[in-house]
């Protein structure tokens, strides 16, 4: 009988050369059992208690002859269990062993913290609309130029001409408000805001409170920012929240250092909706400098 072989090419991992040893095992086990029943024929025959099967007469020495040629086949087959035995249990005890970590990749390149929207300028009709953006660290300000429409035709005189088309209006309401001074927050309180930057058009706040609110309804975009030290191992929640209601999807989570976030949200507002910046940690601290931004701008 040759050595078994496996096919040229075969690539087997530790698991699968460990459950290859353990099918060796059955296999050996099967062909043990097929000896052990062939000794046990072999008995029958000698005695004559095959059914159907009759072979000459045996003398008290063939039995004995036979019962010895048995007896030391069973001792090795015994000695071979023995040695499958702990075979087995060392195949079953083998560990299966993890390879080293692979290298961490590199780093991203760290992308705008904020994108807010500058100066909006009127162009004279049948000009192109522009679009200029400027970077300030990792903020980027777009300003836009959009042109107006053509005025309408001159009637026919004592007749009123058709109204020309509308071109695009300016924004109707805007405001951008900071916090300079340090802060100290628990679970559930807004960002003080000192005050407003540059001109404030349809909303009001009054300086040092909370909430930013809105005289009329429609559509707004706002933009805002927080600069954050929490206490040791705590995470905060920075939301924006309207009319005491945290908006939802808002929430961005910053961590135990110094760090800054950012967020974006488009919503509707109505009449005298109130806006304002949120927290969720029991102890939030602001540092001193702008620490908190808000830029709210109507867009429809």
């Amino acid at each position: 009988m040759s050595l078994p072989e496996f096919a040229t090419g075969t690539t087997l991992s530790r698991e699968d050369a460990i459950n290859q040893i353990i099918s060796s095992i059955a296999m050996e086990e099967l062909g043990i059992s097929h000896i052990i029943n062939a000794e046990g024929e072999k008995l029958q025959f000698v005695l004559g208690t095959i059914p159907g099967l009759t072979g000459p007469a045996a003398t008290i020495e063939d039995v004995l002859k036979v019962n010895e040629s048995v007896r030391a086949v069973l001792q090795s087959a015994a000695e071979s269990q023995s040695l499958l035995r702990n075979k087995l249990q060392n195949a079953l005890a083998s560990a299966v062993l993890t390879g080293p970590t692979g290298p961490i990749g590199s780093t991203g390149a760290t992308g705008p913290a904020t994108i807010s929207v500058g100066d909006v300028t009127g162009l004279d009709p049948g000009e192109d609309p522009t679009v200029e953006g400027t970077w300030s660290e990792q903020n980027l300000t777009l300003d836009f130029g959009i042109p107006r429409g053509e005025p309408g035709a001159v009637g026919a005189a004592g007749a009123t001409g058709a109204t020309g088309p509308t071109g695009l209006a300016e924004l109707a309401a805007y405001g951008t408000f900071v916090s300079t001074g340090t802060q100290s927050h628990t679970t559930g309180t807004s960002v003080a805001l000192n005050a407003p930057l540059g001109t404030v058009l349809g909303m009001t706040h009054n300086a040092g409170d909370a909430t930013v609110s809105v005289t009329g309804p429609g559509v707004y975009r706002i933009d805002y920012r927080v600069s954050t030290t929490t206490g040791t191992d705590t995470d905060a929640v920075i939301s924006l929240v309207r009319n005491t209601q945290i908006v939802p999807n808002s929430g961005i989570v910053t961590g135990e250092a110094i760090g800054e976030v950012s967020g974006v949200a488009i919503i509707t507002l109505d009449a005298n909706d109130s806006i304002a910046i949120g927290t969720s940690a029991s102890a939030v601290t602001l540092p001193a400098g702008t620490s908190a931004f808000l830029e709210i701008i109507r867009i429809a």
